[in-house]
């Protein structure tokens, strides 16, 4: 019964110390985001980067982005449910893309202003995003 309950605690133990896959792997943040501020095609795209791990970019605060892609990027990065009910307030014609990996995950994402829906989406990434203030 001694020999039979070593095992087992050896087994569990050794199940504990094995790749550490999930606890481990690789989180990467990087993205490149490219925004239309007239709509794609309409104007000349801005393009930045941001990679949180380690912390780099040329956004105006790399690690308010981070610390915002943390919070929301997962849904905001998502796009809205064709079931979704939006308002129909119009935020602009400014278009953005957002390629890369967050939290090592591929992203491929559109973001626009063209809804209520949309709008949250754009101010919930803003710190990725220029100001869209007028000149």
């Amino acid at each position: 019964m001694i020999r039979a309950l070593c095992i087992l605690v050896g087994v569990v133990l050794l199940a504990g110390c094995g790749g550490g896959g999930n606890t481990t792997r690789d989180a990467a943040t990087s993205l490149t985001i490219t925004v239309w501020p007239q709509g794609e095609g309409k104007d000349s795209s801005q393009v930045f980067h941001v990679s949180c791990d380690p912390l780099t970019g040329d956004l105006a605060d790399p690690a308010a982005a981070c610390a915002q892609l943390a919070e929301a990027g997962t849904v905001a990065l998502a796009p809205v449910p064709l079931d979704a009910m939006c308002t129909q307030i119009y935020g602009g014609p400014a278009e953005a893309r957002i390629v890369g990996t967050f939290d090592g995950a591929d992203v491929d994402a559109r973001l626009s202003r063209v809804n209520g829906c949309e709008v949250a989406r754009w101010e919930a990434l803003s710190a990725l995003l220029p100001s869209l203030a007028p000149a």
